[in-house]
């Protein structure tokens, strides 16, 4: 949850409670909502340990029971069926989702899942499956865990210290400034890699953070659907069209060749904060369309393009789901007074 939205929140979420879920629902018509995690995991996880706070086991199960007594699940098929008949869903619905296509949903997630009867969207990074390569963000949060466990003296006067210097970043003991260095600059951290002697690739050989194709046909089996989310997962608002839309249709293409998909479903990394109508109508172009459906991580919002739809986080924070949920209702309805909640594209 960014830093803004988690001020906020914060804020509104004990002001939130006051107001019963059904009377925010027919005050909002907010009756379907998206939720969507990463993982879901009882133990630290090196790759995100210091990007975002992951949800246990036992507090994803409370936030699925408190899903389950007030939505009823539906899976992507109901979306697309509603898009396509131009219907609306049925109320008091959810839509479940992963982004990343993290080894957790396997191991952790799915099960829960089938027990409880839930379908769930996972969406995938085509170059990241079968732990090819690894996402930058996941390569900085390694690299600030390598550098806690490093005598601070030898790196501050070491060639690591000259390199935060050359460089511009916060510098030791600041070692967050890695989280700044945008996707446009992410082979510097390949090279800091070195420096600290820390090897990726033996980090994705031992602990496996992403579905294999074994794993991901299983999981297809079992019911699940999968979805594309981008090649290598950069923030698109800082990308150039033609990439936009490479990094899509390639990203869609490649899972649905490898794996049989027969849906074209995209969630955007990051955010789609600031992607044009100009795209959304190249990709939803009736004549050679690039995706069906694709989703955004705003929040409860609504969106000008009528097949991209926001879902709401649920990690990220100490709030429960009953509590992030009131909790965006609330701003959703204290954005509605100034007209904030339609992305007009």
């Amino acid at each position: 949850m960014p830093g803004a939205r988690k001020t906020v929140f914060r804020l509104l979420s004990s002001v939130a409670k006051i107001i019963p879920l059904k009377t925010y629902k027919w005050m909002t018509g907010k009756r379907t909502i998206f939720p969507f995690y990463h993982l879901v995991s009882d133990e630290a996880v090196p790759h995100v340990k210091f990007l975002y706070q992951t949800r246990t086991t036992k507090e994803f199960n409370n936030d699925l029971e408190y899903f389950l007594k007030n939505y009823t699940p539906i899976g992507i098929t109901d979306l697309l069926e509603a898009v396509r008949s131009d219907q609306i869903l049925p109320e008091n619905s959810f839509l479940l989702s992963f982004d990343d296509g993290l080894r957790e949903f396997h191991d952790i997630v799915a099960p829960v899942l089938l027990r409880k009867g839930i379908p769930a969207v996972c969406f995938l990074n085509s170059a990241f499956v079968d732990n090819r390569d690894l996402f930058y963000r996941y390569k900085a949060s390694l690299l600030i865990g390598r550098i806690k466990e490093m005598d601070p003296t030898i790196l501050q006067h070491g060639s690591t210290g000259v390199w935060f210097r050359d460089h511009n970043l916060s510098g030791i003991p600041n070692h967050y400034g890695l989280l700044q260095i945008p996707y446009a600059d992410h082979h510097l951290l390949d090279e800091l890699a070195v420096l600290l002697d820390y090897d990726f690739t033996e980090y994705l050989r031992k602990n496996r953070p992403y579905l294999d194709s074994g794993e991901i046909r299983s999981l297809i089996g079992q019911g699940f659907t999968f979805g594309a989310h981008s090649i290598d997962h950069p923030e698109y608002r800082f990308l150039a069209e033609n990439e936009q839309l490479r990094q899509t249709a390639g990203s869609i293409q490649s899972l649905r060749e490898k794996f049989g998909l027969k849906m074209s479903l995209f969630s955007f990394p990051f955010t789609d904060f600031g992607i044009p109508r100009s795209f959304f109508d190249k990709i939803f172009d009736p004549a050679d369309p690039v995706a069906d459906i694709t989703f955004g991580g705003a929040g409860m919002k609504n969106d000008s393009v009528r097949q991209n739809f926001q879902r709401i986080p649920f990690e990220g924070s100490n709030l429960n789901a009953k509590q992030i949920l009131l909790t965006e209702y609330l701003y959703y309805m204290i954005k509605s007074i100034f007209g904030k909640n339609l992305i007009r594209r």
